[in-house]
């Protein structure tokens, strides 16, 4: 059955393109092409002087010859700038003031009032250039970090009801297409799906014809690609590099794994970093202050001035003089950059680590991971594991890695490593001493490990440390809900471990929380880099302009060009490395 799409009906996938095409065409000729013309209105009212002695001038009615350049500019202001004051405008009816469209209408309508007719222009020209440039740049940086974590599946093809699997090749279904494409929700459990070659495999099942090899990349962060076949479990969001196989349905849509990564991703985005939060306190409040300073700036001097050397023509001059000071300090104000690059930067760091296969359920713990000096394991599945003949318990040892992972943990600056653990004292001491860890306690009930958690965190908590736990989910949700940042491992498929861990690994390589941290550390700094670059251009800028030593277009660049840097490197942070 050929796949459909909704704008077209039954037409095959890909009709809607050129549709899509041409609408997105003619959206961009509505929003760019009435500035493009003000860019031509405002060139020829700047050319304006070049041609005042040409004859044709002269025979203009209503000394248009006069009141024509104040008309070309008025024209280019609008045509240019006019988005801004319409949304400044609506803005203002909601009462939402204090926003940028706001301190650029004022600038430039300023700028106006004092006879910088150009200069009133070219703040709004440059001001959407450099907006246009920042908006691109912040929808590439989204849309990448978007697809780095965009593991839905599109599609499921779904085998049509009796179709008699026992009796047909792969060839014979591929030939065939014996199936119909689906949303993967609307497929049942028990059903059969087909998974071709580049599909997403849409559902978490069993495969039970073919084989194949899957990308996990996506939800493990494990580049090596995994093998399947009859009998082998697959997991929704894996990629199919090889042949065609047959799945049957196993968990329900709400509970497979694309399913519970997406929603944890998405959460994350509503759980900012205390600094996330204090910036956007600090715009509210930030925005009307330096409004204040900006008319206090462009009023007080001259004022002071006036009443001393009494009204006159050389006051009017220090009038306009220090009203273009204010404009420059309002335009220059604006804290866009602060309130747009931050949150992207943990967006990044947040989408980076997913892509690695560790999922951070929101920015405030990213943060808090950078806090973190002291790391406590659970022993068994976390740092050991078990081999089994049958029943029967045949030996213990270390996980492939835990070596390494202590040593790298190390090296991120955590100083204090400790295992917690149910198996006796001298079996904890064993592991412990292979591994390098600073301390081991063993014999501990669940309550126990509890109760020695608790005494650990009250003294990381006195030295102004944060504890992490490391377990594997199960035996250990008590002890991560109680920590600090509670980190679970071997992926979401364990439901005590996606509800009470604030990260979860993917895999049980327990290497990946030194990885984290690294991450975290990583969006952090790009954060302080964002912050130090805004305040220090912008207060830069306003002292200079406070003396008259800095231009209008400085205080632009100061503004979008400023925030366009600071949106460049945020982007930074969705690369793990």
């Amino acid at each position: 059955m050929a796949q459909t799409c909704s704008c077209c009906n039954d037409e095959p996938q890909g009709c809607c393109e050129p549709r899509e095409a041409e609408a997105e065409e003619r959206s961009l000729w509505l929003e760019y092409g009435p500035k493009g013309l003000g860019v031509l209105v405002f060139v020829a009212a700047l050319l304006w002087p070049t041609v005042t002695g040409m004859d044709v001038l002269t025979s203009l009615p209503w000394h248009l010859a006069t009141y024509l350049p104040l008309l070309l500019y008025v024209a280019a202001y609008l045509l240019i700038g006019g988005e801004v004051l319409l949304a400044a405008a609506r803005n203002i009816g909601r009462g939402q003031i204090f926003d940028e469209n706001f301190l650029m209408a004022v600038a430039s309508l300023g700028a106006f009032a004092i006879g910088e007719r150009a200069e009133a222009v070219a703040v709004m020209l440059f001001y959407q250039v450099g907006d246009f440039f920042q908006d691109r740049a912040l929808a590439r940086s989204r849309r990448s970090i978007s697809d780095l974590m965009d593991i839905r599946p599109d599609f499921a093809r779904l085998m049509a009801v009796g179709t008699p699997t026992d009796d047909l090749s792969i060839d014979d279904i591929n030939r065939r297409q014996t199936w119909e494409v689906v949303a993967p929700d609307a497929v049942a459990t028990g059903q059969l799906i087909v998974v071709r070659f580049g599909d997403k495999v849409p559902r978490d099942g069993t495969v039970i014809q073919g084989a194949s090899r899957l990308d996990t990349a996506a939800l493990t962060g494990e580049a090596k690609p995994v093998e399947v076949s009859a009998g082998s479990t697959v997991l929704s969001g894996s990629i199919n590099l090889g042949d065609t196989f047959i799945v049957r349905v196993d968990v329900d849509w709400a509970e497979s794994t694309v399913e519970k990564i997406s929603e944890l991703v998405e959460a994350a985005a509503l759980k900012k970093a205390p600094v996330e939060n204090f910036i956007t306190r600090f715009a509210r409040y930030y925005t009307p202050i330096v409004v204040v300073l900006a008319v206090a700036l462009a009023v007080l001097p001259p004022l002071v001035t006036t009443l001393i050397a009494g009204v006159g023509g050389a006051a009017t001059g220090v009038w306009a003089q220090w009203l273009s000071r204010g404009l420059i300090f309002l335009v220059v104000s604006c804290p866009c950059a602060l309130v747009i690059s931050i949150p992207l930067a943990y967006f990044g760091g947040i989408g980076g680590a997913s892509r690695r296969g560790i999922l951070v359920k929101g920015g405030n713990y990213l943060d808090a991971l950078t806090r973190v000096r002291t790391i406590v394991f659970d022993k068994t599945g976390t740092l050991t594991r078990c081999d089994y003949d049958g029943r029967a318990h045949v030996d213990e040892e270390l996980k492939p890695g835990s070596k390494a992972a202590i040593a790298a943990l190390r090296s991120e600056g955590v100083h204090s490593l400790i295992m917690l653990s149910g198996d006796k004292q001298e079996v904890a001491d064993r592991f412990a001493g292979q591994l390098g860890l600073d301390a081991a306690y063993g014999e501990l009930l669940p309550q126990d490990k509890v109760a020695r958690f608790e005494e650990m965190q009250a003294a990381a908590a006195a030295r102004g440390e944060l504890l992490a736990f490391v377990g594997d989910g199960v035996n250990d949700a008590p002890v991560l809900a109680r920590s600090d940042v509670g980190i679970a491992m071997g992926g979401v498929g364990t439901d005590a471990a996606v509800e009470a861990a604030d990260i979860v690994l993917m895999t049980d390589e327990v290497g990946k929380i030194a990885e984290a941290r690294r991450i975290a550390v990583k969006t952090q700094r790009i954060v302080w880099q964002n912050i130090a670059l805004a305040l220090g251009v912008k207060v830069l800028i306003m002292t200079l302009a406070a003396f008259g030593a800095s231009t209008m277009w400085e205080a632009v660049f100061g503004d979008v060009g400023v925030t366009l840097i600071a949106t460049l490197n945020a982007a930074r942070a969705m690369r793990s490395t």
